[in-house]
């Protein structure tokens, strides 16, 4: 479910510049996913009870089983973008790669969610439409601009951000050759928009079905894991097949920019790739 898949477990160390902040995060991440999940499903104390031990289970073997390979992900990442340019396909297998971790995530969370959603009240079914209504809102208008040029500036600048991250400043050239490859690009946010929309109508769906008592706890899963399937690979097809053109455009803007990339910005990714190598590498190691 997309709740799921927007999980800030896996990309904490990726999001947050102190890494202090980020280890006192992910220290407490059972009380910060619990505080999350509250603001879209209003728990009762009696649900929070139930949920507090099992997102503590969770911390503890994405701790233990996660976190190494994301070091070793990172790792492999660091020697790839130490070489002169990288090609298209090699961004995109390692973009596939992270899904697999993603995945990994999610169906681990699935105890956590057989363990809250059949609890879940119609007063709080409701809260979460709303709740979804208004992030779907919010998506729009962060991402469905009213002009192509409009869609084409909002992301260059999250692009621009995401890339200064690894390599430092960018070049106003960098910039324009990333404009003219987003023009190039397909943009269709009406169709990504719907596709939101299925999604938390989904997410609604399933959560309602789990309240069946005549369905065994292995159905239950499987309703579940069907429909973080959906998340990866949706049952519209055209939207699906829009999705992945949009991947290998972007895979092919990450390549390019690369290519183009100074000394000194290769210098800086390697810095940034070390630092969160070592992060990543004491929180596995923290004790609990």
């Amino acid at each position: 479910m997309r709740l799921i898949q927007n999980s800030f477990i896996l990309a904490l160390a990726f999001s947050i510049n102190s890494c202090g902040l980020a280890t006192t995060v992910y220290q407490n991440a059972p009380e910060v996913v619990g505080w999350w999940l509250d603001d879209y499903l209003d728990l009762t104390s009696t649900q929070e009870a139930a949920l507090n031990p099992a997102l503590d289970r969770l911390h503890q073997w994405h701790r233990q089983q996660e976190l190494p390979q994301y070091v070793s992900l990172i790792q492999e990442i660091q020697s790839i973008a130490a070489k002169e340019k990288i090609t298209p396909t090699e961004v995109c297998a390692k973009v596939e790669t992270i899904k697999s971790s993603v995945t990994d995530l999610q169906l681990a969370f699935v105890p956590t969610i057989l363990e809250i959603a059949p609890t879940l009240s119609d007063k709080q079914m409701a809260y979460l439409k709303t709740k979804l209504e208004k992030r779907a809102e919010k998506w729009k208008s962060e991402w469905w601009q009213e002009t192509s040029e409009d869609q084409i500036e909002a992301r260059l600048d999250k692009i621009e951000d995401y890339a200064e991250s690894f390599y430092g400043d960018l070049s106003t050239a960098q910039l324009e050759m990333i404009e003219q490859q987003l023009a190039q690009s397909p943009i269709q946010p009406e169709m990504t928009y719907q596709e939101v929309l299925r999604r938390n109508a989904d997410i609604v769906q399933i959560l309602t079905s789990l309240h069946d008592k005549n369905l065994s706890t292995s159905q239950q899963t499987q309703l579940i894991s069907e429909g973080f399937k959906r998340l990866h690979k949706s049952p519209n097809q055209s939207y699906q097949a829009y999705l992945a053109l949009v991947n290998q455009r972007t895979c092919e803007i990450v390549s390019t920019l690369h290519a183009s990339t100074t000394a000194k910005q290769k210098q800086h990714a390697k810095g940034w790739f070390e630092k969160h190598s070592k992060l990543l590498s004491t929180w596995s190691m923290a004790k609990t």
